[in-house]
C-alpha cells in the first residue's frame, strides 16, 4: 500500500479508512460504500487515489440495480 501524503489543506496526517463516499455521476448522486479513502486526521478532508477513483466510476457506471435506495432530505438556505 502506497501511503498518502500529508493533507494539502491543513498539513495533517492522512490515514486510509473504508468509508461511504458521496459520488456524482452524470448529475445523479450515488452513495458508494466500502471505499478506501484517505482521511485527514486533523480536518477530515477526504482523498481518493487514482486507481480507487477509476474503480468507483466503473462500479457506478455499470451498476444495473443498486443494493439500496435512500431518500435524501433537501433544504434550502434563504439568501
Amino acid at each position: 500500500m502506497i501511503p498518502y501524503d500529508d493533507c494539502r489543506y491543513c498539513g495533517g496526517e492522512v490515514e486510509e479508512r473504508l468509508e461511504r463516499l458521496d459520488y456524482r455521476y452524470h448529475g445523479q448522486l450515488f452513495l458508494v460504500e466500502n471505499v478506501a479513502v484517505g482521511v485527514c486526521k486533523q480536518c477530515g478532508e477526504k482523498f481518493l487515489k487514482a486507481e480507487v477513483a477509476k474503480r468507483v466510476e466503473a462500479a457506478v457506471s455499470s451498476a444495473k440495480v443498486p443494493v439500496a435506495t435512500v431518500a435524501i432530505p433537501v433544504v434550502r438556505v434563504s439568501p
